[in-house]
């Protein structure tokens, strides 16, 4: 166990602000910062520094999901549509892609998902159309339901 800070405090007494920047090279950081002011509830708040394994503070991803190609992809180099004056639009789809999204966990709560929901308006355009199974997310059935009721409400809870 190595001890690091997360978030090293950035103080700015003419803003009355706090800005935290990452302390630690983390592998899952994206590179954001945050800056408010310190609200009264978290004033009485341990601070410091905190325990973290070396797996959290390494450059190297160990996830085992990351290491190994989760399908093999083979390209045409010149494809018969490419030919054509206005292709027709021809969706990717691959069940074996499909059934691995669904056993990967929840985006959203962690839990079993149940299905693969395929992004709305990602570039495809047109009437009638789906986004490729490339362009999958895991959800679980609640969620899911839940985007299909709202898409905006639920992008604005849960981001885009």
């Amino acid at each position: 166990m190595s001890h690091q800070w997360i978030l090293t405090p950035i103080l700015i007494p003419e803003l009355s602000a706090v800005i935290f920047r990452p302390g630690a090279h983390l592998n899952t950081f994206s590179g954001r910062m945050l800056l408010m002011t310190l609200p009264e509830e978290l004033k009485h708040k341990p601070s410091g520094l905190i325990s973290l394994s070396d797996q959290y503070l390494s450059c190297i991803v160990g996830d085992e999901r990351a290491s190994k190609p989760v399908l093999n992809l083979t390209i045409d180099p010149e494809p018969p549509a490419s030919l054509m004056l206005k292709p027709k639009f021809k969706r990717w789809t691959s069940d074996e892609y499909l059934k691995w999204v669904k056993s990967q966990p929840c985006c959203v709560c962690g839990a079993t998902s149940d299905d693969a929901h395929h992004l709305i308006g990602h570039g495809q355009g047109g009437m009638g159309t789906k986004a490729h199974d490339l362009f999958t997310i895991p959800l679980c059935r609640i969620h899911h339901s839940e985007l299909h009721k709202d898409p905006n409400g639920w992008e604005r809870e849960h981001g885009s």
